[in-house]
């Protein structure tokens, strides 16, 4: 079994157990329960941190190791679940876009980052043609939205402006009654 899917694995497993715990009849067992998670996880996330400070302490080689935990998808989501991760929220959704670009290119069509707000919604501009096709432009969107979740999952949304959604009007149906002489 792969180090992603072992780790996938366990998260389902202590989801599991999460939800048992929460599903328990004793009112002062979920509460103990609760904050046995809180407390290994503010430990969890306070020797992480300090890690990840002397780490960065160590000069070249220190940015060496948190490059290599950035492109680690194990290590990365493990940080980013702490708040952690060692590239800032908009570089990833920027190379998110990247490697959105070129399948954007190729269908007439580009997008830009217009802001990222203190919540963690996304905006984005679409620009370009698709052909016209409200499936292909569905497609784009689609794409990008997906490289950017992928690079930054910890965004909270993505508002997409200049993005049409399809309606019988802008289709091939044309209804019957429009047609009709006045």
């Amino acid at each position: 079994m792969s180090q992603q899917k072992e780790v996938e694995s366990q998260i389902a497993s202590i989801d599991k157990m999460v939800r048992a715990l929460e599903e328990a009849h004793d009112p002062v067992l979920r509460a103990n329960a609760k904050e046995l998670v809180q407390a290994l996880m503010t430990l969890h996330g306070a020797c992480l941190e300090r890690m990840m400070e002397t780490v960065n302490q160590s000069g070249a080689a220190g940015k060496s190791i948190v490059d290599g935990f950035a492109r680690d998808e194990v290590v990365k989501s493990v940080l980013l679940l702490y708040g952690l991760h060692p590239v800032d929220v908009k570089t990833r959704v920027l190379e998110g876009l990247e490697k959105s670009r070129p399948y954007m290119r190729s269908n007439g069509g580009s997008v830009h980052l217009v802001s990222i707000d203190d919540g963690g919604t996304v905006t984005l501009r679409m620009e370009g043609k698709s052909g016209g096709c409200q499936s292909t432009t569905a497609a784009l969107k689609q794409s990008v939205e997906q490289a950017i979740y992928e690079a930054a999952p910890d965004i909270t949304g993505i508002v997409m402006e200049g993005f049409v959604e399809s309606n019988a009007e802008t289709g091939g149906f044309v209804p019957l009654a429009s047609l009709a002489p006045a």
